[in-house]
């Protein structure tokens, strides 16, 4: 056990220095109390029209990171309100059986991204869940499992075959995907997507899990879509190249959907 926490907070240790999390905070503090005391990131919309959609976007296993809060703030200037969210003290508090972290993990999901959008006015407008390597898979999860009203679309970025709802050394250290009871198929989850809601995968080039997209499209069929970011890895920390990518995917999966008027559940 002492082995285990030591690798562990090892692992993190090397996370830390490695990510880009000291960058900029966006300006804009949540009236909501209770949102204050999480760890989330508020871009509302910038445009000078109506928001098309809301975007919450999970982080991946070492934060909200530099690039994900450019990414985020650029889409805030492209006419979507987004909320993101750093999931390392989230998924920490969620307990350690399985079947009760799932239980868990819903139950104190859905009301953070209620209250997220109605800090953001965005009720009644389409939702578009995001994520980000381990937040990808945590995105299509929730998706599936949560089943937050509104959901129309899915955005994940460079997500793997296999995952769990917590943070290990191993992710940390990039070690093999996870097979412990309690982790899951991100294709067979990917399926339990109702047909409705459309999921874009987004990859870098020179993403070392590009074999997953052929499992993940076989899993969803005609509803989803991988747009590719040329020159990019895994990490896709080339926000510059990734900003047009992100803006096909979500104008593929907003295509027909009655844009502002809610779609979805």
């Amino acid at each position: 056990m002492h082995a285990r926490r030591a690798l562990f907070l090892s692992a993190l240790a090397i996370a830390a220095t490695a990510c880009s999390c000291s960058g900029h905070r966006p300006a804009y503090v949540p009236h909501d109390p209770a949102l204050q005391q999480q760890p989330l990131y508020f871009y509302p919309d910038r445009s000078a029209t109506p928001a098309r959609a809301v975007i919450f976007f999970f982080g991946n296993d070492v934060g909200f990171w530099q690039p994900h809060r450019d990414l985020a703030d650029y889409l805030s200037g492209q006419g979507y309100s987004v909320v993101g969210f750093d999931i390392r003290s989230f998924l920490a508090d969620l307990p350690d059986e399985p079947a009760q972290r799932d239980s868990a993990f819903v139950a104190r999901i859905l009301p953070l991204i209620a209250r997220s959008r109605h800090e953001l006015h965005a009720d009644s407008i389409p939702l578009i869940i995001a994520g980000h390597s381990l937040g990808a898979e945590i995105a299509i999860w929730t998706a599936a499992f949560a089943m937050a009203p509104r959901t129309v679309g899915v955005i994940a970025m460079s997500p793997g075959l296999r995952t769990h709802l917590r943070i290990s050394a191993s992710d940390l250290l990039n070690g093999p995907e996870p097979t412990e009871p309690g982790s899951f198929s991100v294709p067979l989850t990917l399926s339990e997507i109702r047909p409705t809601i459309r999921v874009a995968i987004v990859r870098g080039a020179h993403d070392k899990y590009r074999y997953a997209d052929s499992a993940l499209i076989a899993a969803g069929g005609n509803r989803v879509h991988s747009y590719i970011v040329p020159f990019a890895s895994h990490s896709l920390k080339r926000i510059i190249v990734a900003k047009p990518v992100m803006r096909q995917a979500l104008d593929w999966i907003l295509a027909n959907r009655g844009e502002g008027a809610g779609g979805g559940q």
